[in-house]
């Protein structure tokens, strides 16, 4: 081996180093050791700060091209045995710590990947060709890796063909993964030292659903003997086209088989690539895939221990489910089309905001005696919100679980745990273990979020930021969609405001402002100008009930309790319907018969909805009248503005 620092060959000062890489972490790490003794001037002390250049050739003298490329990361001083140790690590970290968001159309994974690099400034060498163009794909706030991995998941889906990527020195290379190394053998007696065999589940998926690209579930396939003795291992993918019950067999997976062993070093043995092995004594003999690999250096003699899988299994990662206003949906003002269950969930746990511990006369609260245990309940509450509202196969591939670390374990086992909050997802704190659900997200940050979390000082509590010091990251949870009756048809997703059953309501009346009265008439710079301006461009339509619409969106004035004028929302009636809305125009707090829900129009009760008519005179929504509205979801503002 050759250890570079920077343009210096600095082998000799070195007293040990180890290389390591796993199929699923990426990026490749070399932790070395130098002598230090400050006060003998007979050892020379070296310079070496984080962000310097290392280069690492692991197979020299034998072979120079084989090489690593990175900087330093992390120095730690060890006074007690005289040494400095330094890890530096390859530039996959760029790809797997910076993150964007992108809406990608007709591109193959091969192009993906190229424009990823180009946007990270990142060099790329050999990218495998899959000629599989993806139709469409999104992806938020997400790592580069994963953008990649998702764009060649979905050929995997489609060739069957599984790919890996990896640096080559400054390069990134995206290979086919599983290749046996050529003309090479491990066999007892010749190379193996050490070596151990286990079996585990942790990586086993028995049940499959298959949504297509509007997220309908169109199919699934399971085994029902892995069920029946095991319990339910879930997992769902999309398909552009297709029944998709050749990508989901692929995706199911039995027991997961691993072994371990030592042997004398040979660097050609790294993680992604496949080796024949031949050991009586764990009975490992055939073809085996190197899942994480770790070569070390000291004393003059090379070491290799290999953790190896049975099965060839690719770092699977899936797209991101958008969740947006589309101002390119059709502009039909009515109609059905999908919203995700992620409402139906957080309704309910908002439903139990302040539920107690023990309230008044029991000894046990709604959520235990639901889950039917009495104990620590923060992970029960999770468990109950998503079975109360009719969706427990959400939650774990429908398992029932207590312990928040085991919820973690089971998500982060799919690839489908990040550090980014999303709402709906779950938040696992670390410590003796707490969880919640993310809300809404108010920032770009890993602590920029809403969570609803029970046992949080013994009650149900809206938490504004963590609540505890140690966030140990996400849980994605797969939303399936639900039935929205009116408007756009584009699923909302947001900050929700329930209004409570206390507030007496009119229900939907027709209650209306005639728009084309007021085109061009608002003051100029203001929103609802702007969207009267952008109104007209569309061509001033309407909805067959005579009400204003933008891309399907029905035009609608509400207070500023349920967002500002520009918003998209979306209007949950008692009887489930869902209306996808605009906020045209804001009800003027200075209005005698203002409240806070809405315009008291006579016996105390808000009107929530205040419809933009078309015409002079009521519009006709006799399909909704008397309806309570329930909650009102904001999902940001449009995107024409």
């Amino acid at each position: 081996m050759k250890l570079m620092w920077k343009d210096t060959n600095i082998s000799g000062f070195v007293t040990g180093v180890t290389w390591t890489g796993s199929a699923k972490q990426a990026a490749r790490t070399v932790a070395f050791s130098v002598a230090y003794s400050p006060n003998d001037k007979k050892v020379k002390n070296l310079n070496i700060k984080l962000g310097d250049k290392i280069i690492f050739y692991p197979g020299y003298p034998d072979n120079k091209k084989i090489k690593f490329i990175g900087i330093v990361t992390q120095r730690e001083r060890k006074s007690e045995i005289g040494e400095l140790q330094y890890t530096a690590t390859d530039g996959m970290m760029h790809l797997l710590r910076s993150s964007g968001t992108y809406r990608i159309t007709n591109k193959t994974p091969e192009k993906i990947t190229q424009m990823i690099c180009k946007d990270v400034k990142v060099k790329t060498g050999s990218i495998a060709k899959t000629k599989i163009p993806i139709s469409k794909i999104f992806f938020q706030e997400r790592p580069y890796y994963e953008i990649i991995m998702a764009a060649y998941t979905k050929a995997y889906r489609k060739n069957k063909k599984k790919y890996i990527a990896q640096m080559n020195g400054d390069k990134l290379e995206v290979i086919q993964k599983g290749k046996i190394i050529p003309n090479f053998h491990i066999r007892q007696g010749e190379r193996i030292t050490d070596s151990s065999y286990t079996e585990d589940l942790e990586s086993m998926v028995n049940r499959v659903y298959i949504y297509d690209s509007n997220n309908n579930k169109i199919g699934s396939v399971s085994n029902s003997n892995w069920i029946k003795k095991y319990g339910v291992f879930q997992n769902a993918i999309s398909v552009d086209s297709g029944s998709g019950k050749a990508e989901a067999k692929a995706e199911l997976q039995g027991i997961n088989k691993t072994a371990n062993l030592t042997m004398i070093g040979d660097y050609r043995c790294v993680s992604g690539l496949g080796v024949i092995i031949e050991d009586s004594r764990t009975g490992l003999k055939g073809k085996f895939w190197i899942e994480n690999d770790s070569h070390e250096w000291s004393d003059g003699i090379y070491t290799t221990t290999l953790e190896l899988a049975f099965k060839n299994i690719m770092d699977i990662q899936e797209e991101d489910e958008e969740q947006e206003a589309s101002s390119s949906a059709s502009s039909s003002a009515s109609g059905t089309g999908t919203s995700d269950a992620l409402n139906d969930v957080l309704n309910q746990a908002r439903a139990w905001i302040g539920l107690g511990e023990n309230p008044p006369g029991s000894n046990h609260n709604e959520i235990t005696t639901y889950y039917g245990y009495d104990a620590a309940w923060c992970c029960m509450f999770i468990w109950a919100i998503f079975n109360k509202s009719g969706h427990g196969d959400l939650f774990m591939g429908g398992g029932k679980e207590a312990y928040c670390f085991t919820v973690k374990d089971w998500y982060q086992a799919r690839g489908k745990f990040g550090s980014t909050p999303r709402v709906g997802a779950l938040i696992i704190y670390g410590g003796e273990g707490h969880i919640g659900i993310v809300e809404s997200v108010t920032g770009t940050g890993p602590r920029d979020f809403v969570s609803i979390e029970g046992n949080l000082s013994d009650t149900v509590k809206r938490s504004n930021g963590p609540s505890c010091s140690t966030v140990l990251g996400f849980c994605y949870v797969d939303y399936p969609s639900t039935t929205v009756s009116s408007g756009n048809t584009s699923a909302i997703s947001g900050t929700s405001v329930n209004i409570p059953s206390s507030v007496a309501q009119t229900g939907i009346t027709g209650n209306y402002t005639c728009y084309p009265q007021f085109y061009g008439r608002w003051n100029a710079g203001t929103t609802q100008r702007r969207i009267s301006e952008i109104w007209g461009q569309k061509g001033k339509t309407g909805s067959p009930e005579n009400i204003a619409t933008i891309d399907g969106y029905y035009l609608i004035a509400v207070t500023q309790k349920f967002g500002q004028v520009g918003d998209i929302v979306c209007v949950v009636l008692a009887n489930g319907t869902r209306i996808n809305c605009m906020i045209a125009d804001e009800k003027n707090p200075g209005d005698s018969n203002y409240t806070e829900w809405g315009h008291d129009l006579g016996g105390g009760k808000a009107d929530v909805i205040e419809w933009e008519s078309m015409v002079y005179g009521f519009p006709n929504v006799d399909k909704w009248r008397g309806q309570r509205v329930t909650t009102i979801i904001n999902g940001g503002r449009y995107q024409g503005l």
